[in-house]
Protein backbone atom coordinates (compact mmCIF):
# COMPACT_ATOMS: atom_id res chain seq x y z
CA UNK A 1 0.00 0.00 0.00
CA UNK A 2 2.77 2.42 0.92
CA UNK A 3 4.58 1.68 -2.34
CA UNK A 4 1.42 2.55 -4.31
CA UNK A 5 1.13 5.91 -2.53
CA UNK A 6 4.80 6.71 -3.19
CA UNK A 7 4.53 5.74 -6.86
CA UNK A 8 1.31 7.77 -7.23
CA UNK A 9 2.93 10.83 -5.64
CA UNK A 10 5.97 10.44 -7.88
CA UNK A 11 3.85 10.21 -11.05
CA UNK A 12 1.76 13.22 -9.98
CA UNK A 13 4.96 15.22 -9.42
CA UNK A 14 6.06 14.37 -12.97
CA UNK A 15 2.79 14.90 -14.82
CA UNK A 16 1.28 17.95 -13.13
CA UNK A 17 4.00 20.40 -14.22
CA UNK A 18 4.01 18.94 -17.74
CA UNK A 19 0.22 19.27 -17.95
CA UNK A 20 0.35 22.86 -16.73
CA UNK A 21 2.97 23.73 -19.35
CA UNK A 22 0.92 22.09 -22.10
CA UNK A 23 -2.16 24.08 -21.14
CA UNK A 24 -0.17 27.28 -20.89
CA UNK A 25 1.40 26.78 -24.34
CA UNK A 26 -1.95 26.12 -25.99
CA UNK A 27 -3.51 29.55 -25.35
CA UNK A 28 -4.97 30.80 -28.61
CA UNK A 29 -4.06 27.71 -30.63
CA UNK A 30 -6.63 26.34 -33.03
CA UNK A 31 -6.76 23.17 -35.09
CA UNK A 32 -7.17 22.00 -38.65
CA UNK A 33 -7.97 18.46 -39.75
CA UNK A 34 -8.22 17.40 -43.41
CA UNK A 35 -9.23 13.83 -44.25
CA UNK A 36 -8.80 12.18 -47.65
CA UNK A 37 -8.60 15.50 -49.49
CA UNK A 38 -8.47 15.63 -53.28
CA UNK A 39 -8.49 18.39 -55.88
CA UNK A 40 -7.99 18.55 -59.65
CA UNK A 41 -4.43 18.61 -60.99
CA UNK A 42 -2.82 22.01 -60.40
CA UNK A 43 -5.27 23.03 -57.64
CA UNK A 44 -3.97 23.06 -54.07
CA UNK A 45 -6.08 21.03 -51.62
CA UNK A 46 -4.53 22.97 -48.73
CA UNK A 47 -2.62 26.24 -48.53
CA UNK A 48 -1.70 26.65 -44.87
CA UNK A 49 0.23 29.42 -43.15
CA UNK A 50 0.76 28.41 -39.54
CA UNK A 51 2.84 29.13 -36.49
CA UNK A 52 2.75 25.77 -34.74
CA UNK A 53 2.80 22.24 -36.10
CA UNK A 54 1.53 20.39 -39.15
CA UNK A 55 1.79 16.66 -39.81
CA UNK A 56 0.38 14.98 -42.87
CA UNK A 57 0.54 12.61 -45.78
CA UNK A 58 -0.42 12.33 -49.42
CA UNK A 59 -1.55 8.75 -50.03
CA UNK A 60 -1.90 9.14 -53.80
CA UNK A 61 0.28 11.04 -56.23
CA UNK A 62 0.98 14.65 -55.28
CA UNK A 63 3.43 17.22 -54.02
CA UNK A 64 4.03 19.32 -50.94
CA UNK A 65 5.64 22.75 -51.02
CA UNK A 66 7.04 24.00 -47.70
CA UNK A 67 8.31 27.54 -47.24
CA UNK A 68 10.34 27.86 -44.04
CA UNK A 69 11.12 31.59 -43.65
CA UNK A 70 13.58 30.84 -40.81
CA UNK A 71 15.66 27.99 -42.27
CA UNK A 72 18.57 28.51 -39.88
CA UNK A 73 16.57 27.86 -36.70
CA UNK A 74 16.42 24.43 -35.05
CA UNK A 75 13.01 23.61 -36.58
CA UNK A 76 13.48 21.95 -39.95
CA UNK A 77 10.57 20.41 -41.88
CA UNK A 78 10.90 16.70 -42.59
CA UNK A 79 9.56 14.86 -45.65
CA UNK A 80 9.82 11.15 -46.45
CA UNK A 81 8.60 8.83 -49.20
CA UNK A 82 9.21 11.33 -52.01
CA UNK A 83 10.41 10.47 -55.51
CA UNK A 84 11.90 13.88 -56.20
CA UNK A 85 12.90 17.07 -54.37
CA UNK A 86 13.69 20.58 -55.62
CA UNK A 87 14.69 23.86 -54.06
CA UNK A 88 12.01 26.15 -55.55
CA UNK A 89 12.82 29.39 -53.75
CA UNK A 90 15.27 30.90 -51.29
CA UNK A 91 13.41 29.34 -48.33
CA UNK A 92 11.03 27.03 -50.25
CA UNK A 93 11.37 23.33 -51.08
CA UNK A 94 9.07 21.08 -53.11
CA UNK A 95 8.80 17.31 -52.81
CA UNK A 96 6.76 15.06 -55.09
CA UNK A 97 5.74 11.45 -55.49
CA UNK A 98 3.36 8.89 -54.07
CA UNK A 99 2.89 8.15 -50.38
CA UNK A 100 4.62 11.29 -49.11
CA UNK A 101 4.74 11.95 -45.38
CA UNK A 102 5.71 15.29 -43.91
CA UNK A 103 5.93 17.26 -40.71
CA UNK A 104 6.76 20.85 -39.90
CA UNK A 105 6.83 21.44 -36.15
CA UNK A 106 7.79 24.32 -33.90
CA UNK A 107 8.03 27.22 -36.31
CA UNK A 108 6.19 29.32 -38.86
CA UNK A 109 5.56 27.68 -42.23
CA UNK A 110 3.63 28.07 -45.45
CA UNK A 111 2.61 24.61 -46.62
CA UNK A 112 0.86 24.00 -49.94
CA UNK A 113 -0.40 20.49 -50.69
CA UNK A 114 -1.52 19.15 -54.08
CA UNK A 115 -2.78 15.66 -54.82
CA UNK A 116 -5.09 12.83 -53.88
CA UNK A 117 -5.57 11.24 -50.46
CA UNK A 118 -4.39 14.27 -48.48
CA UNK A 119 -4.52 13.87 -44.70
CA UNK A 120 -3.37 16.68 -42.43
CA UNK A 121 -3.48 17.61 -38.76
CA UNK A 122 -2.31 21.08 -37.73
CA UNK A 123 -2.31 22.99 -34.48
CA UNK A 124 -1.32 26.58 -33.84
CA UNK A 125 -2.31 29.97 -35.18
CA UNK A 126 -2.65 30.95 -38.80
CA UNK A 127 -4.84 30.79 -41.88
CA UNK A 128 -5.83 28.15 -44.42
CA UNK A 129 -7.31 28.04 -47.91
CA UNK A 130 -9.03 24.77 -48.84
CA UNK A 131 -10.32 23.31 -52.12
CA UNK A 132 -11.86 20.07 -53.24
CA UNK A 133 -13.10 18.87 -56.57
CA UNK A 134 -16.20 20.12 -58.39
CA UNK A 135 -16.37 16.73 -60.16
CA UNK A 136 -16.37 14.68 -56.94
CA UNK A 137 -18.19 16.85 -54.36
CA UNK A 138 -19.04 13.97 -52.01
CA UNK A 139 -15.79 12.00 -52.26
CA UNK A 140 -13.16 14.75 -52.34
CA UNK A 141 -12.54 14.75 -48.61
CA UNK A 142 -13.62 16.71 -45.58
CA UNK A 143 -12.22 19.19 -43.11
CA UNK A 144 -12.70 20.65 -39.64
CA UNK A 145 -11.35 23.98 -38.40
CA UNK A 146 -11.04 24.81 -34.69
CA UNK A 147 -13.03 21.77 -33.57
CA UNK A 148 -16.13 22.57 -35.63
CA UNK A 149 -18.14 19.84 -37.33
CA UNK A 150 -16.59 18.24 -40.41
CA UNK A 151 -17.63 19.64 -43.80
CA UNK A 152 -17.02 18.50 -47.36
CA UNK A 153 -14.13 20.26 -49.08
CA UNK A 154 -15.52 23.11 -51.23
CA UNK A 155 -15.63 22.92 -55.03
CA UNK A 156 -13.82 26.27 -55.27
CA UNK A 157 -11.08 27.55 -52.96
CA UNK A 158 -12.29 29.09 -49.72
CA UNK A 159 -11.47 32.55 -48.53
CA UNK A 160 -8.80 32.43 -45.80
CA UNK A 161 -10.12 30.62 -42.73
CA UNK A 162 -8.62 31.58 -39.36
CA UNK A 163 -7.00 28.87 -37.25
CA UNK A 164 -7.10 29.95 -33.61
CA UNK A 165 -9.04 29.22 -30.46
CA UNK A 166 -12.20 31.31 -30.09
CA UNK A 167 -11.93 33.86 -27.28
CA UNK A 168 -14.93 32.27 -25.55
CA UNK A 169 -13.08 28.97 -25.13
CA UNK A 170 -10.83 30.32 -22.39
CA UNK A 171 -11.93 29.88 -18.81
CA UNK A 172 -10.73 32.38 -16.25
CA UNK A 173 -10.56 32.20 -12.50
Amino acid sequence: MRRTVVIGAFLAALFLPAGALALQGADGDGTLVVQNGAAPRGVAVVTLVIHGAAIGQIAGFGKVVIDDPTPTDANTPEVSGYNWHRLTGVTEDTWGGTNLRFRAVGGTYKITIYGQGVDLVASGQGTVLLAGSPDMPTTDGRYSVNGQDFRSLPATPTKPLRISAPASSFATG
